[in-house]
């Protein structure tokens, strides 16, 4: 996740609860902050109730967006059905309801 989405849920970058790695970008060396504590996480809709699932999270300088790994999506029960276009659902609507992707708020 991006830094400034870190700082806004309160995820310290410092002391014991943080190792640091540095990663060759394309602009170069950068630090990437993984957590050692999970983090409660669910996809907030308005029409239904969402799984509560524990993630690692990890912090980087580099990205603009929160990615979510492959099984994450699963736990989440996200299907994603057009990348691009940000169009997804849940793995229960499939067929029937199409989803847009929004930014953090």
């Amino acid at each position: 996740m991006p830094v400034n989405v870190a700082q806004r849920l309160g995820l310290g970058l410092s002391g014991g609860n943080v190792e640091v790695y540095a990663v060759r970008t394309a602009s170069g060396i950068a630090p990437i902050y993984r957590l050692k504590e999970n983090i409660d996480v669910k996809v907030l809709v308005n029409d239904r109730d969402t799984p509560i699932i524990g993630l690692t999270p990890v912090v980087s300088e580099s990205v603009d967006y929160v990615i979510l790994s492959d099984k994450a999506l699963t736990e989440l029960r996200v299907v994603i059905i057009d990348a691009g276009n940000g169009i997804w659902c849940f793995r229960d609507e499939l067929g029937r309801v199409f989803r847009g992707s929004c930014t953090p708020g």
